[in-house]
């Protein structure tokens, strides 16, 4: 019964007939040679000849690689940490767990310990890393100093004497009446443990200076270009950034166009500010006063009033008295004052009403444009705001501590406008041919009458006798000098190029 079985077993697996027997006999009984004696058997070649050029061998190329594993680097345990106290622990912790590991073979004393690092163990950590880098960096001046040998020459240690000492290199220098164990142990510039320990010092200190942290670190290590490596890593501190970094500038504006047009008449473009109070006697009390500076945008040119409070019916009034003397603006710039904003509002509701009455139709119509600052941002009027401390500086030089009457005030601030308004705005030259430098009131005390016709001038208009021509002569003089001699040095930022 074994035979069907191992035959239907042979036919399952080679797919023979059953009843072909010669098919079965090649695996049933093996070939003949095995039947005879050993040395009739075939002879196997030892090696098989294949020729070169044969297109049926495939070629194939196989390489042998062969991977190590040594398990995490001591290089990578340090370069890991971004603290040096934080380094020293974990390395702390790590010859604790080596010690415990070879706690078998250790003496009673020798057991590692329990609980809290203690200050041996950190010691212990800070000797086995700062060895590490020695035996990294200075191979060399180790070999020469194991051996009894000076360090060579072209060595960065050899300015330094250094010796030996418990398995680390000491500065020993000039200074050989100091003891071995106190004598600063050398570090290389650019390893990381430098820059750790470079870090550590500075932070404990307070972010102070290069030269105090290099005082601080020389007292127990020695950096190679101590100096200059501690002044690249400070310079890389986010908190002595934020402490001693300038604040930031936004670049100077771009002059207005109210600011470059020439051939307009004084107080066309007008900025206007407060300043003050101005004490003044009346009997035997003290009263307030407050200066109302209107400043020419083109001419550079000042005008002041006196008003008696800060509300907007002494504004109106001081305005109404600029415009009637120096005529209506055709825009107007001020800060964003609360009684300007409300001067602001009256001017155009009274301008409306004066258009809408019966006077208002025999006068020429006055449209001002008002422009505000934003918010707190009076630097804005920067050109204004620098006149009023030139105004303040010539009334304290003048008055000093006296008590003025208001009668005295208003000469006083009219004798303040004519100094500031004789102030150069161009350079005088030293050449005694050359013409005086423009001041405001070349053009001041030259104005026309706006209403008379212009028309064409010419040069022998100066010697006419038709005043109005002579003057207006003069002021074309004054507008070709503004533009050819002030103009161009309002193009250069002095100051927030960036």
């Amino acid at each position: 019964m074994s035979i069907p079985v191992r035959t239907q077993l042979i036919n399952a697996s080679r797919g023979i007939h059953p009843n072909d027997i010669h098919g079965l006999k090649i695996w049933l009984e093996g070939p003949k040679y095995l039947l005879q004696d050993e040395s009739t058997w075939p002879k196997i070649p030892h090696k098989l000849q294949i020729a070169d050029d044969d297109s049926e061998v495939k070629r194939e190329i196989i390489v042998n690689t062969t991977a190590s594993y040594t398990g995490p680097h001591i290089e990578d345990l340090i370069n890991y940490f971004s603290n040096w106290a934080m380094l020293l622990r974990a390395v702390a912790w790590l010859l604790r767990f080596i010690t415990y590991c070879r706690r078998h073979h250790l003496t009673l004393n020798e057991q590692p310990k329990r609980g809290n690092l203690t200050v041996s163990e950190i010691k212990n950590a800070t000797y086995a890393i700062v060895r590490h880098i020695q035996n990294s960096s200075f191979k060399q001046e180790l070999n020469d100093i194991y051996k009894g040998n000076r360090v060579k020459r072209d060595s960065r240690l050899s300015t330094l004497n250094p010796i030996l000492v418990n398995g680390l290199i000491r500065v020993y220098g000039r200074n050989t009446h100091k003891e071995y164990d106190t004598c600063p142990i050398i570090l290389p510039h650019d390893s990381h443990v430098t820059e750790l320990i470079i870090r550590h010092y500075h932070n404990s200190n307070g972010h102070v200076g290069k030269q105090q942290v290099l005082a601080e670190t020389r007292t127990k290590y020695w950096i190679l270009k101590g100096p200059c490596t501690i002044k690249k890593i400070i310079r890389d501190c986010f908190i002595r950034k934020r402490q001693h970094s300038l604040p930031l500038r936004q670049q100077m504006a771009p002059l207005i166009k109210e600011q470059t047009t020439p051939d307009k008449s004084p107080f066309t473009y007008v900025g206007v500010d407060y300043f003050g109070p101005l004490i003044v006697k009346s009997g035997r009390t003290c009263l307030k006063r407050y200066g109302c500076l209107f400043y020419c945008l083109t001419t550079r040119a000042v005008h002041i009033e006196i008003a008696h409070s800060l509300t907007t019916d002494s504004f109106i009034a001081a305005y109404q008295r600029f415009t009637s003397r120096r005529g209506y603006p055709e825009k107007l710039y001020s800060d964003n004052g609360t009684n300007l904003v409300s001067g602001d509002k009256e001017l155009k509701s009274s301008i409306k009403q004066w258009n809408q009455s019966k006077i208002g139709q025999l006068l020429v119509q006055h449209d001002v444009d008002w422009h505000f600052n934003r918010p707190y941002a009076s630097h804005m009027g920067g050109s204004w705001e620098r006149l009023i401390r030139s105004t303040r500086t010539i009334l304290k030089a003048v008055v000093r501590q006296q008590l003025l009457t208001d009668e005295k005030l208003l000469t006083l601030i009219a004798e303040t406008e004519r100094i500031i308004n004789d102030r150069p705005i161009t350079n005088a030259s030293s050449d005694p041919r050359d013409p005086p430098a423009l001041t405001p009131n070349m053009l001041l005390l030259m104005k026309s009458n706006p209403c008379l016709p212009v028309g064409i001038l010419k040069k022998e208009d100066i010697y006419s006798k038709r005043w109005w021509r002579q003057i207006q002569y003069l002021a074309d003089i004054f507008w070709k000098r503004w533009v050819k001699e002030y103009l161009p040095t309002l193009q250069a930022r002095q100051k927030w190029q960036r």
